[in-house]
């Protein structure tokens, strides 16, 4: 069974259902397609970005990029929503395994026709050592659902991550 499909299943829909819920969309002309790809290209750079910093600073920057009430959805873990207690999960998965490469990468972004919401689905790559010092890789498929802020800015609403491959020792 491929679980990843139901990452993305559940993603989309409720992507779905918030377009329905959209501010904006009842009184906003319908943007043109180049308009909707200009707000995709910056989707997926606030999605690259996002990888970046979390590259270059660690998890202890992870929340830096979500709404105040934003959540993380992860197998093991459940959903975990608010600042206080994503960076609650984030310090204590730093304390306990030692991240040596975390990398992700969108590969498909989508936004509402008001602008204002947005997906991007990607894959990630993780190199880590456990408690026990052993180096660890795994690998998989996210969708974070992204949130224009008032500032024109993109923040993260929800973050979903399923595996792919589950963590197996590297040789």
């Amino acid at each position: 069974m491929k679980t990843h499909g139901l990452v993305q299943t559940v993603a989309a829909a409720v992507f779905a259902l918030t377009l329905g819920c959209s501010e904006n969309q009842a009184n906003a002309p319908e943007p043109g397609p180049e308009m909707i790809d200009a707000w995709k290209a910056e989707l997926v750079q606030a999605d690259e970005a996002f990888a970046a910093t979390v590259g270059a600073e660690g998890l202890s920057a992870w929340t830096s990029f979500f709404t105040s009430d934003g959540a993380l959805v992860q197998e093991g873990v459940g959903e975990v929503r608010g600042a206080e207690e994503l960076q609650a999960i984030m310090d204590a998965a730093e304390a306990a395994i030692d991240i040596t490469h975390f990398t992700w990468a969108p590969t498909r972004a989508e936004v509402s026709s008001a602008g204002d919401l947005g997906y991007t689905v990607g894959n990630y790559h993780r190199i880590f050592r456990g408690p026990d010092g052993v180096e660890m890789e795994s690998t998989g498929t996210y969708v974070s659902i992204w949130r224009r802020q008032a500032d024109g800015s993109w923040k993260v609403e929800m973050d979903l991550g399923n595996p792919i491959t589950p963590p197996t020792p590297i040789s």
